[in-house]
This record gives structure tokens, sequence and C-alpha cells, in this order.
């Protein structure tokens, strides 16, 4: 318990984390969230990002996350548990990950981004190390 003198800056920590905060709600209540649960991520540690799609009788064209209109990404890696990225970090991270086929008889092309990415993406970008 404290004796009720405040240390040096919390009062700077205060205005951050109350910005932080609103920053956090205003993502969540005003504006579009793609909402994303990939069940094998839970066995691969990876999360599959679709890019593109090709139809029975037709030619590969862009999809998922290349035509999402949201700004946000919600991705559920367990139940009840989410990690939420805005979509152009994910675009990012998705850049640097595999290339694969999945879905219905291959017909989705995407990327493998490992969850730990999604948590740690500072390290992912710059640290090749971490790919």
């Amino acid at each position: 318990m404290s004796d009720g003198i405040a240390r040096e800056g919390w009062d700077e920590d205060l205005k951050f984390g109350e910005a932080r905060q609103s920053a956090f709600v205003n993502a969540l209540t005003d504006c579009r969230v793609e909402c994303k649960s990939d069940q094998k991520v839970r066995v691969t540690g990876n999360v599959f990002i679709e890019t593109h799609q090709k139809p029975k009788d037709g030619d590969w064209r862009p999809s998922g996350i290349n035509t999402s209109e949201a700004s946000w990404y919600a991705i559920e890696y367990a139940d009840d548990a989410w990690l939420v990225i805005r979509r152009r970090l994910l675009m990012q991270l998705a850049l640097q990950a595999p290339k694969r086929l999945g879905g219905d008889e291959n017909r989705y092309q995407g990327r493998l981004v490992p969850v730990v990415w999604l948590v740690n993406p500072w390290r992912s970008i710059s640290d090749p190390n971490q790919r």
C-alpha cells in the first residue's frame, strides 16, 4: 500500500494509459472488424491468412485480406481467446510468411503467419531470425 506520495512521472503514465484506452475503445466501436477463427492454429501455431481464391472455372483473383474493407482483424487462436491486430500490420506480417494453398480443394492461396508474430510483430518485421 502506498503512503500517498506518487512517484515522479505518474501523471504522464496516467495520460498515456487513458489515451491508449480511448484508442482501443474507438477501435472496437468505430470501425469494421474481420473475425477469423482458424481451428488448425491450435495444432500448427500458424494462422492462414487468405489472399487469393480460384473459382472452379476461373483464374486466381484477390480475396481475403486483399479485398477486406476491415480496419482490424480479430483472430481467435483458442476458445474465447482473441488477438486483435490492425489489418495493415497483419498484411505486412503476412507478406513475410510462406505462401500456401488451402481450403476446399486447395482453391485458396494465403500465407501461414505464426501466431507468435501477432503477439510480437516488431520482432517479426525487424529480425529475420524470427521467421
